[in-house]
């Protein structure tokens, strides 16, 4: 499994919307902090409006703006935005295929299978308990104490 950048870029995104005073936030503004294009953003952003995580404000001074508060978006919210919901692991039933019906090996298969859910399931338990509220003590956020 590979986490694609768009979750890093996502949380600094909400916290830098976080800290904003409720203030909305253009895209060209969060790209240039981001060095990224704006178009790419804006693709980014897009995840995240449809899972209700921001909302986007259309209007001469619109932006970007949290949908909710920092207390109430877990990492897994913005992880399952960006990389979506389905599981992170495909069985293709390969060694079954290969090796015919010998159980031994579908056995050991299976019980590579259910490590790699348990491990998925540890991960995104994990990222279930933070939120974006744990991520804006002062220590994290512009190096202050």
């Amino acid at each position: 499994m590979k986490m694609s950048i768009g979750v890093e870029q996502s949380l600094v995104i909400l916290v830098l919307l976080s800290i904003n005073d409720n203030q909305p936030i253009k895209s060209r503004v969060l790209s240039q902090k981001l060095d990224v294009s704006d178009s790419y953003l804006k693709k980014t952003m897009r995840k995240l409006v449809v899972a209700e995580i921001v909302e986007a404000i259309a209007s001469k001074d619109g932006g970007y703006i949290l949908a909710r508060p920092p207390k109430d978006i877990t990492l897994l919210d913005v992880y399952e935005a960006i990389e979506g919901s389905e599981s992170f692991s495909q069985s293709t039933k390969l060694a079954g295929r290969v090796f015919g019906s010998k159980e031994m090996i579908e056995a050991r298969a299976n019980e590579v299978s259910a490590s790699i859910r348990l491990a998925e399931k540890r991960f995104k338990d994990v990222l279930k308990q933070s939120t974006i509220q744990d991520l804006l003590s002062s220590d994290q956020v512009g190096g202050h104490s």
